[in-house]
């Protein structure tokens, strides 16, 4: 299936312009961040007055000026009512300042991004501590809290340099939205560790020679009681079992499920069926980001 994805740029016109109301499938943004160093080695064009007046355009884009107020009118003037009404709150509470111009030329292009994403659609904002827990509250407010899905802790150096003040930074945050209920998002996994087999898959079944698990099959909540072959047993309290009736029978037929008292059993988890370890929230396996 094709897949339309969109990489961030900063040329807020073409976005409006030739990008069509719920077109793309995916978003990844990385954003320059607030912060005070210079991003000058992004622009590789031939030098000439060209260049030098990209630079520079680039340099002022994060101070409080005519184009932060411009973006900041745009937004409380706009549609978005709920964005209006926290930038507003925002210049109360910081003042006309860097950060505030920063925030304003986000919270225009997040709510075209928004726009532009499909109801099957997911947004990535990568951004780093010093403006991350402003730019979740606008997040939430241009795609509602409901549809927060993660914010993605990834170690971005492995150790860091010295500092005089504080532990050291060695991470950065990516914020992950879905447009609706019904964005796609396939999960994914990641190869179970030699340990953790070695710990949790130590039984053989004697007729396949398969590796497997006794798993938990209860959660939390209260539930019915199930039949189990000739038997009806009712959960613990404050539990319920993890299937279906139709599916306890088949797994009953298949012998998944293996009885460790009378009233209590497990299920079978083999090894050969297993996908490996859902991927978390902490990212420790991507190899730093190198300047050219």
């Amino acid at each position: 299936m094709a897949t339309n994805k969109l990489y961030y740029g900063d040329n807020l016109s073409v976005l409006r312009e030739s990008i069509a109301s719920e077109s793309v499938d995916l978003i990844y943004l990385d954003p320059p961040f607030n912060s005070s160093a210079s991003y000058n080695i992004l622009f590789k064009a031939p030098s000439g007055e060209g260049s030098q007046a990209q630079i520079e355009a680039f340099e002022d884009t994060w101070h409080w000026n005519e184009s932060a107020e411009r973006a900041f009118d745009e937004v409380v003037t706009g549609p978005h009512s709920d964005a209006s009404i926290m930038l507003r709150a925002m210049r109360s509470a910081l003042g006309e300042n860097d950060m505030m111009a920063y925030l304003a030329m986000m919270a225009v292009r997040l709510i075209e991004l928004h726009r532009v994403l499909k109801p099957t659609g997911s947004l990535y904002l990568h951004c780093d501590p010093t403006a991350s827990h402003y730019l979740k509250i606008f997040l939430d407010q241009i795609f509602g809290a409901a549809m927060f899905q993660n914010e993605i802790i990834w170690q971005k150096v492995r150790s860091s340099k010295a500092q005089t003040i504080g532990f050291g930074s060695v991470h950065d945050t990516i914020f992950a939205y879905r447009k609706t209920d019904a964005a796609f998002f396939q999960k994914p996994y990641t190869a179970l560790a030699d340990k953790r087999i070695e710990q949790h898959y130590g039984q053989i079944e004697p007729s396949t020679g398969r590796k497997y698990m006794l798993d938990n099959f209860t959660q939390a909540g209260q539930g019915e009681p199930r039949k189990f072959g000739d038997r009806v047993i009712a959960p613990p309290a404050g539990k319920h079992w993890i299937w279906t009736q139709e599916r306890i029978d088949s797994a009953m037929k298949e012998g998944r499920l293996v009885f460790t008292s009378e009233k209590m059993f497990r299920v079978k988890r083999y090894l050969d069926e297993s996908r490996g370890n859902p991927m978390e929230d902490i990212w420790t396996d991507i190899p730093p980001i190198r300047a050219c």
